[in-house]
């Protein structure tokens, strides 16, 4: 396949993408309030959707804004900036809320803009020449001249209303890809009050990346495909760390499917696996259910038999934990060894993170064809849903929702945004990143 086919196929993917994909949600009247209050946002991830969603808020309404990545999964948020684990690399977003201005204004022009001269812009996918012209794919005007000439010289009436059909379907991914180009090169909106930008990237390959999280040592990954949890370093893909006793070998096979992971006084003190085989993808056999949540200083399995689980989390001296295939929010007290559920909820319960004593939690919903299959959820419910849930840890008490009524199926991380209600974040191949620079003053005393 030539280059030139390379990027007609990526455009067209794009373009079919954004034309067909709805993200529409319906939420509790009380969230968007909530969020604006607590001066807060909630970002998640959606590998099955390749986006990393903000659910952002006004006081009166919420704005659910995406971002395009390559198989999204793991996810930390704090107040200086976002990381977040995609396909083959860990990106880093810094806050620079000092670009709010900037980005609120419309972009120039590259023949315009005196840091970069000389330069011509690829949009996107490579499919746009420059900002003035967004009718200049080539390729898909080609492609729509040939489909007009062969749909005349059809004589059947069936294939000629087949043709006609697919012109009308290019131009709709035309038109929806053309908009989605320029929207890149208009002011954001005005609510925005935090801004995130790309500032750096570590390709791991493809370590089927999970939970991730900032500690003592620096990121820590849940790296699933190799069954241990691990640190990166410049010189290295990742750097081993830990691993379950009951796996003898590292080596890319996720025999355990290791997932989740959760810190205490910034080392990982909690994971969760799909069970204790040490043979290559077992876990994806057979009815029985053999998860555990484990202790990571000691090695050792503190709960078995779970189906499913993810996303332990240590919180005001308990670890909370999904028990996923049950739909269930556990809470597990290691001073005595036990564990209560304190949700119950309708679908796949995924990504955990806090505000306070406000719990958040994904859910996604539950289809035949997958690994999910085999979940008791389907069983119990008919219809399981996707979206965020909001409990309230003093009495256990559901809060309210944000539930995705389109294509957003499957949630694997939350993490909440902390001081900002209505962020913004540019993604590495937007526009915008050849000319936001962040930088200290120059010395002039050395």
């Amino acid at each position: 396949m030539s280059e030139d086919d390379e990027r007609k196929l990526a455009a067209q993917s794009l373009a079919e993408e954004y034309s067909t994909l709805d993200f529409g949600c319906e939420y509790s009247a009380n969230i968007p309030e909530l969020l604006k209050t607590l001066n807060i946002s909630l970002a998640l991830t959606s590998y099955q959707a390749g986006r990393l969603m903000f659910v952002r808020s006004d006081g009166k309404n919420l704005d659910v804004n995406y971002k395009r990545f390559n198989r999204p999964m793991g996810l930390t948020a704090s107040t200086s900036g976002i990381t977040l684990g995609v396909f083959t690399q860990v990106i880093n977003f810094q806050r620079e809320d000092g670009l709010i201005e900037k980005i609120k204004a419309p972009l120039e022009k590259i023949e315009d803009d005196i840091t970069a001269p000389r330069l011509r812009l690829l949009e996107a996918s490579d499919a746009l020449d420059k900002k003035d012209d967004p009718d200049d794919i080539n390729y898909i005007n080609n492609d729509i001249n040939v489909l007009k000439d062969v749909t005349g010289g059809l004589e059947n009436a069936e294939e000629r209303q087949a043709a006609a059909e697919q012109l009308e379907k290019e131009l709709e991914q035309k038109q929806a890809f053309k908009e989605y180009s320029l929207s890149l090169f208009e002011p954001v909106d005005e609510r925005v009050d935090a801004c995130f930008i790309t500032r750096s990237s570590h390709y791991t390959g493809m370590i089927n990346i999970h939970d991730i999280d900032w500690g003592e040592e620096g990121l820590w990954a849940v790296n699933s495909s190799f069954s241990c949890l691990c640190t990166l370093e410049p010189g290295y893909s990742f750097v081993p760390k830990w691993k379950p006793h009951f796996v003898s070998s590292l080596v890319p096979e996720d025999r355990c499917h290791l997932n989740g992971m959760g810190l205490k006084d910034g080392k990982p003190a909690f994971v969760t696996t799909f069970s204790t085989f040490d043979q290559p993808g077992m876990w994806r056999q057979g009815e029985k259910f053999h998860g555990t949540l484990m202790d990571v200083e000691h090695n050792e399995i503190l709960l078995q038999g779970l189906t499913m689980p993810h996303s332990p989390r240590w919180h005001r001296d308990r670890v909370y934990f999904c028990d996923s295939g049950l739909g269930l929010v556990s809470c597990y007290d290691p001073s005595s060894g036990s564990y209560e559920t304190i949700a119950e909820l309708q679908g796949f319960a995924r990504g955990i993170d806090f505000y306070g004593s406000i719990l958040f939690v994904g859910l996604s919903k539950v289809r035949a064809g997958n690994v999910q299959s085999q979940a008791p959820l389907l069983k119990k419910y008919e219809k399981t849903h996707s979206g965020i849930w909001l409990i309230n840890l003093t009495d256990n008490s559901e809060i309210g929702y944000i539930k995705f009524t389109g294509n957003v199926d499957q949630i694997y991380d939350v993490a909440v945004v902390p001081s900002s209600s209505f962020p913004e974040l540019l993604e590495p191949s937007h526009p915008r990143m050849r000319n936001h620079f962040s930088h200290p003053e120059l010395r002039t005393d050395v």
